[in-house]
């Protein structure tokens, strides 16, 4: 096949949408899809067009897709250059070569686009791939790169790798590929409503109960297309919508009864029964762990009892909804969503961030250590959430030898957790790190700081603030410091405006303590509206009940 040197055009992976419902939205509680729903029409490319055209071949052409919603393959299209001729049949296989439907084209134009409708409507499931070929004879349309990236409109979307498919035997399945090319195969696609709920969770179970929060987790449902999440559900008030079988629920209220029950959510909004109720009751404002009892004795992998020297290397790609246990994990890829690390040694080598989020889900990770390993990466690196990332929950997980303890920008809780001996490098002023025992940089979502050990002494004039409001991309709003001791810094807890770019009143710092000896003093609020709520914090002073010592006063 020759090389094609073609020009990409600049809005060529543009996808227009003009007949797209929101497929994102839930139903109310109770209601489901009804058959009444608009059905809609779709294609893979819209206002594509080929780069350029050639004229070697012939060829069996095609292009790998996916949707996300079950319904019916009703046409094959292609995009004929003129100069083209001779008989064309559309095929429709399976991912294996398996041919499902065929046509063949009728009453064809000169050029642009071409259809043939299907004799029968070919039904496909959900998330599962496809390949539409049609044959070329002597000229064909094409875009080098087309379908590097994926192409969405709609439920539809282009496979991503190895995509543009050809062969040289028309009517077979092909399998050769160049550059990710598009050909402009395609498809005509029409939804069907579901109006089919998921089954019930079960097994709703509860662990580490106090005063303000519980850790939940359930037996996944299943759908006949795709579980999308679930919602978490005091008897009827709707307390978190999670995409994982867990939930991490905190601001509940001391020494009163909860009525938990789970329901499962699917891509069309059908919500399913509720789980049976799990009956809680909280503990009192002073029970679980508090930041200035949490150590290695019961943090991290010394606090689970686990040897992290002994644990075997884990070097397999981690699937969605997997749980990895007991296992060595290097710069791990967290991508696919809702994934638990259960007693984990975490190390990063590079010195770019750990991306600790994932847009396809929830991300646990829990009674594990992270470190990093790499000079300079070291230095640098730090778990990291941007703010289009599900939830993220780090949980009495010990973090060392990093640049930073967590930069979470998305909804995130971390709770009990271990962060120290972050290590200072080079001169801060110049060519130095700035560490930060944690911090958000951007968005409006909850982050939850609760009955951490956050000591970032050890950074020494490296060190900028065991906790860091810094708006360097956008507004911030929208987070609780509960519970913790902090350490080191210049200010311990700090925040500012950073340009044009400010945060919201909902900074509050509730019942912390400070290690005595910060650069600058124990907080600040640089501009902004300053500290919604600054109440109960203390020098720390284990010699005292509940380590109360000199009261610190809002700055």
């Amino acid at each position: 096949m020759k090389i094609l040197n073609l020009v990409l055009l600049a809005a060529l992976m543009a996808a227009g949408c003009s007949k797209m419902k929101n497929q994102d939205t839930v139903k109310a509680d109770g209601v489901l899809a009804t058959l009444d729903d608009e059905v809609d029409a779709y294609n893979v490319f819209t206002s594509q067009t080929p780069a350029s055209t050639d004229t070697d071949g012939p060829y069996e052409m095609g292009m790998k897709f996916q949707s996300t919603q079950i319904g019916n393959i009703t046409q094959i299209r292609y995009y004929k250059y003129s100069g083209e001729s001779g008989t064309h049949t559309g095929r429709l296989w399976s991912a294996g070569g398996t041919q499902l439907a065929s046509v063949t084209f009728s009453g064809e134009t000169a050029s642009g686009w071409q259809t043939a409708t299907l004799s029968t409507p070919y039904a496909i499931s959900a998330n599962t791939t496809y390949v539409v070929t049609v044959n070329s004879n002597v000229r064909y349309g094409a875009t080098t790169g087309g379908l590097a990236s994926a192409v969405t409109n709609g439920p539809l979307s282009t496979v991503v790798g190895s995509n543009g498919v050809f062969g040289t035997t028309l009517g077979a399945f092909p399998t050769l590929t160049y550059n990710n090319t598009n050909y402009f195969r395609d498809i005509t696609f029409e939804g069907i409503a579901d109006v089919t709920a998921p089954t019930t969770p079960t097994s709703v179970t509860s662990s580490d109960l106090t005063g303000y929060g519980v850790d939940l987790s359930w037996t996944a449902s299943t759908d006949n297309v795709h579980v999308t999440g679930y919602n978490v559900y005091n008897d009827t008030t709707l307390i978190a919508i999670v995409t994982g079988t867990w939930a991490n629920i905190y601001n509940l209220t001391p020494s009163t009864a909860y009525s938990i029950r789970v329901r499962a959510r699917d891509t069309a909004g059908n919500l399913s029964t509720a789980s049976t109720a799990l009956n809680i009751t909280t503990g009192l404002a002073s029970s679980g762990l508090r930041g200035w009892q949490i150590d290695t004795t019961n943090c991290g992998l010394k606090g689970a009892g686990v040897n992290k020297n002994t644990l075997p290397l884990y070097s397999s790609p981690i699937a969605a909804n997997s749980t990895v246990s007991l296992k060595k994990l290097v710069d791990p890829d967290l991508s696919a969503g809702n994934i638990i690390l259960d007693r984990c040694w975490i190390i990063t080598t590079g010195s770019a961030k750990l991306n600790v989020g994932s847009a396809n889900g929830a991300v646990l990770i829990k009674d594990s250590h992270m470190e990093g390993t790499g000079i300079p990466g070291k230095y640098y690196t730090a778990p990291f959430q941007s703010g289009a990332h599900k939830n993220v929950t780090l949980l009495r997980t010990e973090i060392t030898d990093q640049g930073g303890g967590f930069w979470l920008d998305g909804t995130a809780l971390v709770r009990n957790c271990f962060i120290h001996d972050l290590p200072g490098y080079g001169d801060p002023n110049t060519t130095g790190n700035h560490v930060d025992g944690g911090t958000k940089r951007n968005g409006t979502t909850q982050l939850n700081v609760i009955d951490n050990h956050m000591d970032i002494r050890s950074a020494g004039s490296n060190g900028s603030s065991a906790f860091f409001v810094q708006p360097l991309y956008g507004f911030i709003d929208n987070i609780l410091l509960r519970g913790n001791l902090f350490g080191g810094g210049g200010y311990t807890v700090y925040t500012e405006n950073h340009g044009s770019n400010t945060y919201g009143t909902h900074i509050n710092v509730e019942n912390n303590r400070f290690y005595t000896g910060p650069g600058y003093g124990y907080g600040s609020a640089y501009g902004g509206p300053g500290f919604g709520i600054w109440t109960n914090n203390y020098v720390n002073n284990p010699a005292n009940t509940d380590n109360k010592g000199t009261v610190i006063s809002k700055p």
